[in-house]
């Protein structure tokens, strides 16, 4: 299948307005596929999640508990669920999503090095709840942000056009 737009959401955090909100605009704008990358939190979120339009990736986070109970309601709800990292071939690129571990600046260290391995055509990364859009090489990253919007009072998810490889950071 060609896929030509890729939602990408991260930290959501339980706050399932804001997630009502990105399902919604993601399903307006017609996206292909979406990546969660982490941090959902309780699998009630899982459910939200499951009235996107598009095929879905969600990737464990490090907040993310109960794991069975998660995959299970994933496994209801029609979503793909994953332990980060997590790889995969959107329309001829090589993608791979992670989460992040330990500090900002170790998750961001992991990042770049992926990237400058030229394994990969796009790296997704969460954790850092701070958007990150850029290129290392030919490699495109992408953090969206965080969704829940505590930390940073900006509640952002990015969507990739690959006709163009282009990001739009979209505040909610």
């Amino acid at each position: 299948m060609i896929f030509m737009l890729i939602g990408v959401v991260s930290d959501s955090h339980d706050n399932v307005s804001r997630l009502d909100q990105a399902v919604e605009l993601l399903n307006d704008r017609g996206v292909d596929i979406v990546f969660h990358l982490g941090d959902i939190v309780s699998p009630f979120t899982l459910r939200v999640l499951g009235g996107l339009e598009a095929e879905v990736h969600v990737l464990y986070g490090n907040n993310d508990g109960d794991k069975l109970l998660l995959a299970h309601v994933a496994k209801e709800n029609g979503l793909n669920i994953h332990e980060p990292p997590f790889t995969i071939e959107v329309s001829g690129y090589k993608v791979i999503a992670i989460h992040g571990w330990g500090s900002k600046e170790d998750t961001k260290y992991i990042v770049d090095s992926l990237a400058y391995s030229g394994r990969y055509d796009i790296v997704l990364y969460g954790h850092t709840h701070e958007v990150d859009v850029r290129k290392i090489g030919k490699t495109l990253v992408v953090n969206p942000g965080e969704l829940h919007g505590y930390l940073s009072r900006k509640s952002t998810i990015a969507i990739i056009d690959l006709e163009k490889l282009s990001v739009e950071v979209v505040e909610l």
